[in-house]
């Protein structure tokens, strides 16, 4: 697709005997040696394209050295004879550096004509192709006259090789510069700024990409990477038109920013930040951290989704309720919700002061309390379950914010990000796997070398049933409690709202089986109230986080055949096939479950189970048949077919019990006592094989026999009649079936 008269521009300035050497020009790099001889210094590389194309991809480009030259050489040689001239030009002509930010020609060609190739000149095209030597030297922005001086030269050149006529060289030697308007780096608009900042700092600050910072900012602007992110473009323009179009235009009104300041006219814009997480991966699949990156506010470019420390309010109090229920307690677990309360602070001479209960002082449960965001409640169960248990809990679900043990924690008066809250509520989402949120995919230098690859993955971080327990209330907030706005026809939906002190923070967070959101929504450079009449109405979580959250799920793909448990009658949920990727699955946690459950899950998913099995303590062991180990552990990545082994606790040591703790389907024509006493199952849930690593008990060897033969027999009442042979039979056929 690349234009000849490109083609002819580069080769010609570049590389004139390009079709005819085999990757080096020894008259060029004499012609280049004697040049540099004479004027005592580096003037001319005499390096042909193929040199070139090779030290760019496989060579440190800072290194001058002779012994660099060499490998050079080596390597254009070696090339040249495993490719073709056209490959070879090819990857050069898109991959080398134009100048401007723009690697490859195609990408010149928009940044200084805003042409696609078709459509270029001739004029154009030797414009680019002098640039290649000298992008700095000869930027046409700055540098406009040197650049039409080497855009004569080119075009001299292509005269001189017979690659243009005399009538094409005037005529592309007087045309004008016509530039697209510049606009420099750090001023150009494009999708997703709070993203791809995001992904620029997390760059920067890795030092898998070089020691100093310096090194690594050379590599990323100068280095021609391939930057694979999680962006979903669709999903980002869905989080900003659900902000555009629920947040309102505040006009200029005297308001006071703090008690202690006297009241001023503002202009500020009410703000919100949006995180789109997908469950399955860990992916940020949108993010707006802010009013406008491109905005001449000083301050616009602050990213609040993950650089900003708001409080969550009440947003927070699933935290305190996970570590409450790890401690033992239970959702329905009763509290007095008086509408005040004063709790001691522990070596304080104060009491912290809780407003928000009922009317009655009436006792509700924790999950009503949750439902309907109780205050005096959780104020109650943050001092029950100690602060510090409640930091814990949030730290391991996903807050990467170091927070304070304070009783206020479960009410939310420790700042976290949006995106700390995001991260947590996937961890719900997840049934209590943790997955640490990801911007990219993978990066790759221009030659394709693999510099970064994200694995996937999870840990384990809270039990399944409480995590379950959690998310039935959940769906009731939103079913019937403080987060009614957020609601979509025909999905179940989970989240919870979250209102700071004085208005001045407002958060919803939510989760579908495939996608989580959080929604921030204040004022980003100060702490102001929301209040009327500064805004139109008190704004809560449950009124413009919970919209834009609503309308940012509701149109988020997603899946109708997933959904959530009862939110009344809290029970597992049965785990749907998370697919990543065809032919591929992320193999469930199912260590707890018993054999029958796990076996059944293992296999929905197009995996197979295989089965070990040890002694248990005795029978009133609780991991009795159940899964105590998986291997690999849940949430891993596996292909369709792959083994996972489960290690199942059983008590053979009476070979009655071992009878009756085996399925029915197992007492059959497909159980086969294999070598070294290990039971083998061929046939029963559909599997290939399942194998059992546990010697059979000794007396069981008779009672096996007597169990098949009775399968093997035809029902019906004993008679008198019966042969010794029918007997004979059946002993041989049973001898058989154990053979």
């Amino acid at each position: 697709e690349i234009p000849q008269i490109v083609q002819n521009a580069v080769i010609a300035i570049e590389d004139e005997r390009f079709w005819r050497h085999n990757g080096i020009d020894v008259r060029a790099m004499a012609r280049a040696a004697r040049s540099n001889i004479r004027l005592g210094g580096i003037s001319e590389g005499g390096s042909t394209i193929t040199q070139q194309y090779v030290g760019l991809s496989f060579l440190d480009r800072t290194d001058r050295s002779t012994s660099r030259k060499l490998e050079e050489v080596a390597l254009a040689l070696q090339f040249e004879r495993l490719y073709s001239k056209e490959f070879i030009l090819r990857e050069y002509l898109n991959t080398v550096y134009f100048g401007e930010g723009a690697y490859g020609i195609q990408a010149a060609a928009q940044e200084f004509f805003g042409n696609e190739l078709n459509e270029i000149t001739l004029a154009e095209a030797a414009l680019l192709a002098g640039l290649i030597q000298a992008p700095g030297t000869f930027n046409p922005y700055s540098n406009p006259n040197r650049s039409l001086a080497r855009r004569a030269e080119v075009l001299e050149s292509m005269l001189n090789q017979g690659l243009i006529t005399p009538k094409e060289y005037e005529t592309a030697r007087t045309e004008p510069l016509d530039l697209r308007p510049r606009v420099a780096v750090l001023e150009e608009t494009y999708i997703a700024p709070y993203f791809v900042e995001e992904v620029r700092q997390w760059f920067l600050r890795n030092p898998a990409f070089g020691e100093t910072r310096q090194e690594r900012a050379d590599l990323l602007f100068e280095g021609g990477l391939h930057i694979y992110t999680t962006l979903d473009p669709e999903a980002q323009k869905i989080a900003e038109e659900a902000i555009t179009s629920t947040l309102p235009h505040i006009e200029g009104i005297e308001t006071a920013a703090n008690p202690d300041s006297s009241p001023q006219e503002t202009q500020e814009q009410l703000a919100s930040a949006v995180v789109v997480l997908e469950n399955d991966t860990g992916f940020v699949r949108a993010l707006v951290g802010g009013r406008d990156f491109f905005g001449d506010d000083p301050e616009s470019r602050f990213n609040i989704a993950t650089q900003g420390g708001r409080q969550a309010g009440s947003a927070m109090k699933p935290i305190t309720l996970a570590a409450a229920l790890e401690q033992g307690r239970e959702v329905t677990d009763l509290f007095h919700a008086p509408q005040k309360l004063d709790l001691p602070i522990d070596g304080l001479p104060i009491n912290w002061e809780v407003e928000g209960g009922t009317d009655n002082n009436e006792q509700i449960s924790l999950y009503e309390a949750l439902v309907s965001s109780v205050n005096t409640v959780y104020a109650q169960l943050s001092n029950d379950v100690g602060p510090e248990n409640s930091v814990s809990m949030g730290q391991r679900l996903g807050v990467e914010r170091n927070l304070e043990p304070v009783l206020s924690i479960a009410l939310g008066s420790e700042d976290v990000s949006p995106l700390d809250i995001a991260s947590v509520y996937s961890t719900f989402a997840r049934r209590g796997i943790k997955v640490s949120p990801s911007f990219i995919t993978r990066i790759a230098a221009a030659n394709g070398t693999l510099l970064y690859d994200h694995e996937l993955g999870g840990t384990r971080v809270l039990d399944r049933t409480i995590a379950d327990k959690l998310t039935g209330a959940m769906v009731d907030v939103i079913r019937r409690g403080t987060g009614t706005r957020a609601q979509i026809a025909g999905a179940t939906i989970a989240g919870k709202t979250g209102t700071s002190t004085n208005y001045y923070d407002a958060t919803f967070a939510g989760f579908s089986p495939e996608f989580t959101v959080s929604v921030w929504v204040g004022f980003p450079s100060a702490q102001i109230a929301m209040e009327p009449p500064l805004t139109p109405i008190r704004v809560t979580g449950g009124s413009y986080p919970a919209a834009i959250f609503q309308k940012t799920m509701s149109k988020l793909k997603r899946d109708p055949e997933r959904s959530f448990p009862n939110a009344i009658r809290i029970h597992e949920l049965e785990p749907d096939t998370i697919r990543f990727r065809p032919n591929f699955v992320r193999v469930i946690d199912v260590t707890e479950l018993t054999r029958k459950e796990a076996v059944t899950e293992i296999t929905n998913q197009n995996l197979v189970a295989g089965i070990v099995e040890v002694l248990a303590e005795d029978d009133t062991d609780p991991n009795l048949d159940r899964v105590i180990e998986q291997e690999p552990g849940g949430f891993r990545l596996l292909a369709e077919g792959e083994v996972v082994t489960l290690t199942i606790a059983t008590m053979p040591t009476d070979c009655r019990k071992f009878l009756e703790l085996l399925p029915t389907s197992f007492i059959g024509p497909d159980l086969i006592i294999g070598p070294n006493g290990r039971l083998q199952d061929t046939l029963a849930f559909n599997l290939p094989v399942i194998e059992a690593n546990f010697s059979v008990p000794e007396d069981c060897d008779d009672l096996i026999a007597a169990a098949l033969a009775d399968e093997n027999q035809p029902q019906r009442t004993p008679n008198n009649n019966d042969t010794p042979e029918d007997t004979e039979l059946s002993e041989s056929n049973t001898e058989q079936i154990r053979n």
